[in-house]
């Protein structure tokens, strides 16, 4: 007993030492919990601190981005997201009415809202808030899941003032706007018949009771509204339409009437033809415009109008940015004339907002705003919201502005008091052209908003003063080369002008018109079979046919040389298709079966011909390179042919290629040239030289030629001082060459060699300066041999610059410059005279933009400068070579004499 007493003492103080050790353990395991559990919290401390500055700095760039383009739509949806993340509900809420104010809020959207604004509604003014919510949800896009949440909430207000009535009209409402929902529309009313049907239950006397008349009659009454409620569902093609039928065959205990048999037969055969489109839907990917748009063509064929909007609806829930669904959609209600104003005008007011950038939509938004007779203030304010919103291009804008002009001239009564409508449409259509003015011709091509002002002006105020002074600004704007605008403005003017504006208005057109030329010709000669005496027909058909003389001529040349450039090209493409296809002419071999040693003999022929041809040229090559505007022949450049192979000599004079094989150093010449015995007297020349001898040491040094500048048409009286005197302005001269006879008198040019190509530019803008009573010519030092000689200016139309005839002689360029700075910028103004320097009567005058130039144009022309008229027209001059009695109408005259040139200073 003793030993097992022991025993059992020894057991249990091991039994307490192990349960010592175990607690000790745990409390261990427990202490290293905590740590562990403290640790992971002051981690996650950090984390979400890390996570909070991350969002606040990204609120900071949206909200910045937002501030800079409000139409930001991932931006708004992406602040929502993180205000929603950290709970803050003020700024959340702000974030949900600003993107609300630009853009309709999709059903995921609007739902997430709502669900987080619900739990929150817990008095009178909290839910009234969440009311508004929903109306404003259910405007935005045809949602049942919306509708289905609207009337859940409604219901958790029945014991309020009017609860149930409430409840019941926000069901029509759902069930009139998406009961007809193939796909989705039962579950509108089936929620309907529950909430009916569980009030139903209300009216039951309890258990053990008896039902009094008041209960009877309640339940009575709510039975028939559910019996209603099946038969009108019945009638309508919707998913699962056996399944109700069933469920109202239980519910109703007596026998269903014929009257909705019929119906639900009607509806159950529309809804086998509209399956095959439910099943294109369901078988398509979002957003399924095809599969929407063959559905909207089948409704359409049938003109039930509740029907083709609900899938007009459903479509644009999914397909909300496309404009030309919205337009279709618009196109069918204006169609249909239906004068239900909270419907079209809401549908149009949903379309701007998903589609702002669709100018058609706001245009057909001003005209439904008119026909339901909206006040002026209301369509104005719709137009300042079209104009702020960022069209694509001016012709949206012009849209836009068209309808507004249009309906404030409709406001205008002309047969009673009108002069407050009338100068409202002036001020603003005066404003919508110098908006548009802005984007430029392309805004407004033809002009058509100034074209609809004229002819109020000409045709209702009998003021056709203004209406010429709008015409002139639309010719002036760049559009005067356009038959059709001209026919346009001879209308106005023969409607409601005089003649002797008709006439005027065809002559210039007859000068400024090369689109379609034949038809002013026509409107002219028509013109003066109308209206004028024998003579002044005769006048115009002459002048008709010399011009179309000169336009067919020109025609020609175009077609021949397109038919050159043609020919070109096909004998270009032969040869590459030959080329590449490996072809050869006629009676030869392929490359493959010629042997080697024929290819190598083939070669050793023609580099033998190619040597005989070379050594049967002449030695020298005498070539004389045009001097512009010199008098008398200049001296001969030499020429020679490149050295034969082989050959260890010197380049030849002017030979611009490397030098032959062998040559190492400077050798005599083969040929000298012949020189003036005149010692040089000008600047940095001791010996003897030649106009000749300089070219030949520009051309073998292309850097000397770069910065010297070629000078001619001078005054035979200048000397080489004279020429320092005039370009030293221009940069440090290296070099003075007069060019003189062999006698030692002036040839009338120079070269004048600077330290750098800047000083030849700078020489270069004294081109065509008066010196001496002379135009002095400038130019780069170039070999005109190599070159072919070009025209110094434009002979093709020159938009920007006017040709100015029948001036005074005494008429100087400041005058001018004062003239027609008037009408816009003048880039430049040059006196046409003779090489003596004598005026001719003529300028050209160049104005920094188009529009300028054409306004320009229809202000001086005619102008009377002392006794003389002066004419203006565009820069057009004629090809070189037309006959002189061809240039009438052109910007160049022949000059007395005949022999003398032109020249523009």
């Amino acid at each position: 007993k003793r030993i097992e007493s022991a025993q059992m003492a020894e057991s249990i103080e091991k039994a307490e030492a192990d349960k010592t050790i175990e607690e000790e353990c745990d409390e261990k395991e427990d202490t290293e919990d905590a740590e562990m559990q403290s640790d992971s919290s002051e981690s996650d401390v950090d984390i979400d601190e890390e996570d909070e500055e991350a969002n606040k700095k990204r609120l900071e760039e949206l909200q910045k981005q937002i501030e800079e383009n409000t139409y930001f739509y991932d931006g708004h949806t992406e602040m929502i997201k993180i205000l929603r993340n950290t709970g803050e509900l003020e700024k959340l809420r702000e974030a949900r009415e600003k993107m609300s104010q630009y853009f309709p809020l999709t059903q995921e959207l609007w739902l997430e809202w709502l669900r987080d604004e619900i739990p929150l509604a817990t008095d009178e003014k909290e839910r009234k808030h969440v009311y508004d919510l929903f109306e404003r949800a259910v405007k935005d896009y045809l949602s049942v899941d919306v509708w289905l949440e609207y009337v859940q909430f409604c219901i958790g207000g029945m014991g309020q003032i009017d609860g149930i009535s409430h409840i019941r009209d926000v069901f029509e409402r759902a069930l009139a706007t998406a009961g007809l929902h193939v796909a989705a529309g039962s579950s509108l009313w089936e929620a309907y018949r529950e909430f009916e049907n569980a009030l139903m239950s209300g009216y039951m006397p309890q258990p053990g009771q008896v039902a009094t008349p008041e209960q009877e009659e309640k339940f009575n009454s709510q039975q028939d509204r559910v019996v209603s409620l099946f038969k009108r569902q019945l009638s309508i093609p919707l998913m699962d339409m056996h399944e109700t039928m069933s469920e109202f065959k239980e519910y109703y205990e007596d026998e269903i009437d014929d009257g909705t048999k019929e119906a639900y037969t009607k509806a159950l055969e529309k809804l086998e033809k509209l399956m095959p489109y439910e099943e294109a839907l369901t078988a398509a990917e979002p957003p399924r415009l095809d599969a929407y748009l063959s559905y909207i063509d089948y409704e359409m064929t049938h003109d039930d109008p509740a029907r083709i909007q609900n899938i007009f609806e459903r479509a644009l829930q999914e397909n909300c940015l496309n404009s030309e669904l919205w337009l279709k959609y618009a196109k069918y209600l204006d169609h249909k004339r239906l004068q239900v104003e909270t419907l079209v005008l809401g549908m149009y007011e949903r379309s701007v907002r998903n589609c702002p950038w669709c100018s058609q939509l706001w245009q057909r938004y001003v005209l439904a705003m008119e026909r339901f007779h909206k006040p002026q203030k209301e369509i104005k304010e719709l137009v300042d919201r079209a104009l702020q919103c960022g069209f694509n291009s001016g012709a949206d804008y012009l849209v836009v502005w068209s309808t507004y002009c249009d309906y404030l001239r409709r406001r205008i009564k002309w047969n009673q008091d009108h002069e407050e409508e009338l100068d409202l449409f002036r001020i603003t259509i005066e404003s919508a052209v110098n908006f548009l003015a802005y984007y430029g011709v392309e805004a407004d091509p033809k002009g058509s908003l100034q074209q609809f002002w004229a002819v109020i002006e000409g045709k209702f105020c009998g003021n056709m003063t203004r209406a010429r002074e709008i015409w002139t600004e639309i010719m002036s704007a760049g559009r005067n080369h356009e038959a059709a605008l001209w026919l346009d403005y001879l209308r106005l003017e023969r409607a409601y002008g005089d003649n002797k504006h008709c006439r005027k208005l065809l002559n210039r057109a007859l000068n400024v018109v090369t689109d379609w030329p034949e038809a002013i010709v026509e409107a002219m000669i028509n013109f003066e079979r109308e209206e004028g005496d024998l003579e002044q027909y005769d006048a115009a058909v002459t002048k008709c046919e010399v011009h179309m003389d000169a336009v067919n001529k020109e025609r020609k040349e175009a077609e021949q040389e397109e038919k050159r450039q043609n020919r070109r090209i096909e004998k270009k493409q032969k040869r590459f298709d030959a080329k590449q296809k490996g072809k050869k002419g006629p009676g030869q071999k392929n490359d493959t079966e010629k042997s080697p040693k024929k290819v190598s003999e083939g070669k050793a022929v023609k580099n033998e011909n190619r040597k005989r041809k070379v050594s049967q040229e002449e030695p020298n090559d005498f070539k004389v390179p045009e001097v512009p505007n010199s008098k008398g022949p200049p001296p001969p450049v030499f020429k020679e042919p490149p050295p034969p192979t082989g050959q260890k000599g010197p380049p030849p004079p002017g030979f611009k290629g490397p030098p032959p094989p062998g040559y190492k150093g400077a050798e005599p010449a083969t040929k000298k040239p012949k020189i003036d015995e005149t010692p040089n007297n000008g600047a940095g020349g001791d010996g003897p030289t030649t106009h000749s001898d300089f070219v030949e040491k520009a051309e073998q040094d292309p850097d000397k030629s770069r910065r010297t500048s070629f000078v001619s048409n001078l005054d035979y009286s200048i000397d080489e001082d004279r020429i320092g005197q005039i370009f030293a302005k221009c940069g440090e001269m290296t070099d003075i060459r007069l060019v003189k006879t062999i006698k030692g008198k002036s040839k009338g040019y120079a070269y004048v060699e600077f330290k750098d190509e800047l000083g030849v530019l700078e020489a270069l803008k004294l081109d065509r300066t008066p010196i001496e009573g002379r135009p002095m010519f400038v130019s780069k030092c170039e070999d005109r041999s190599q070159k072919k000689a070009q025209f110094k200016f434009s002979t093709a139309m020159e938009k920007n610059k006017l040709f100015i005839k029948n001036l005074p002689f005494t008429c100087s360029k400041d005058a001018l410059i004062q003239i027609f700075s008037e009408h816009g910028p003048v880039k430049e103004v040059r006196m046409v005279t003779y090489r003596s320097g004598a005026p001719k009567g003529l300028a050209y005058v160049e104005f920094e933009d188009e529009q300028d130039a054409a306004k320009a144009v229809m202000k001086t022309d005619g102008l009377k400068i002392g006794d003389h008229e002066i004419e203006v027209a565009i820069s057009n001059p004629p090809q070189r070579g037309t006959p002189v009695n061809v240039r009438e109408e052109t910007s160049f005259t022949p000059t007395l004499g005949g022999g003398k040139k032109e020249t523009e200073t």
